[in-house]
């Protein structure tokens, strides 16, 4: 039991296994890029258009929609505002639950 006034100390969340984690990024990447591209069809934008509201090359459109692309946050912050999204919108958990699940 703690002393009174302090908070039981946590240990820290264990290290992922050896290529676990390259493996989830890639998968909330490709999610993300998923989300991006509908959230795009949605405003009936084409990639070029998109990437002239969010200030991005129209060549680095593909890459971000299919989760090839690591974008910085300014990039997904401009993206949500062209898509009137907000970043929640953009990670929020997929009808699988993903997010949830791999949280």
């Amino acid at each position: 039991m703690s002393p009174p006034g302090k908070s039981p100390s946590r240990k820290p969340p264990a290290a992922p296994p050896p290529g676990e984690l390259e493996a989830r990024v890639k998968r909330e990447l490709k999610r993300l890029g998923k989300r991006l591209r509908e959230a795009r069809l949605a405003r009936g934008l084409s990639q070029e258009q998109a990437a002239e509201l969010i200030g991005v090359h129209a060549k680095y459109m593909p890459r971000l929609e299919s989760g090839g692309a690591n974008p910085t946050v300014a990039t997904l912050v401009a993206a949500s505002a062209a898509y009137g999204l907000t970043l929640c919108d953009l990670f929020s958990a997929d009808e699988e639950g993903s997010s949830a699940r791999d949280g």
